[in-house]
């Protein structure tokens, strides 16, 4: 399939960087390791929204666990290209977890403290357990050590578009991943 060479928004040009063929082969394999993982559960999928959307409905799909459910939780840290480092709950989990394996749907993980801050919130709720799917991990940014349990892609600490993720709520749509043109 043929991807647009660049993508210009907010003065900020990105170039192509991962393609939807790309990602649709790492999403098989990540929910092909979780499938094994959670056979013989009944597990609780949280999508992390905005910005996870697209992979967790791919990834869900993919998955294939029929007696699980998704629901969705929103975290925010960003602002423009970059971190705040204070990381917020805007819309929390309704379901009950205790006793649920969970698995944490992810679109990135830059930091680590949306991740960590998740995860602590999430085990005061007793779950049987806790796992963290990332479409992309950027560990040269971490500040936390953190490690997802799932990673679709590890990649270097520039600014991407696409496939979900955003430059303030503009290019979600787009079906591949872009990466901020360096000058």
């Amino acid at each position: 399939m043929e991807i647009d060479k660049q993508v210009t928004v907010n003065g900020l040009t990105f170039v192509p960087y991962l393609t939807r063929d790309k990602i649709a082969e790492q999403i098989k394999r990540v929910a092909s390791e979780i499938r094994n993982d959670l056979k013989d559960s009944s597990p609780v999928f949280i999508c992390v929204l905005n910005g996870a959307f697209m992979f967790a409905a791919d990834l869900y799909r993919e998955i294939g666990i029929n007696d699980s459910v998704i629901t969705f939780v929103k975290y925010s840290s960003y602002e423009g290209t970059s971190t705040t480092g204070k990381v917020k709950e805007v819309i929390g989990l309704k379901e009950d977890i205790e006793g649920k394996d969970v698995v944490i749907i992810e679109d990135i993980v830059d930091t680590g403290l949306t991740a960590v801050k998740m995860i602590e919130d999430l085990k005061q709720r007793n779950p049987k357990s806790v796992r963290f799917a990332t479409l992309l991990h950027k560990p040269e940014s971490s500040k936390t050590g953190f490690i997802p349990d799932y990673t679709a892609f590890s990649i270097p600490p520039k600014f991407i578009i696409g496939y979900g993720l955003d430059l303030d709520g503009k290019v979600r749509n787009l079906k591949d991943i872009y990466i901020i043109r360096e000058e």
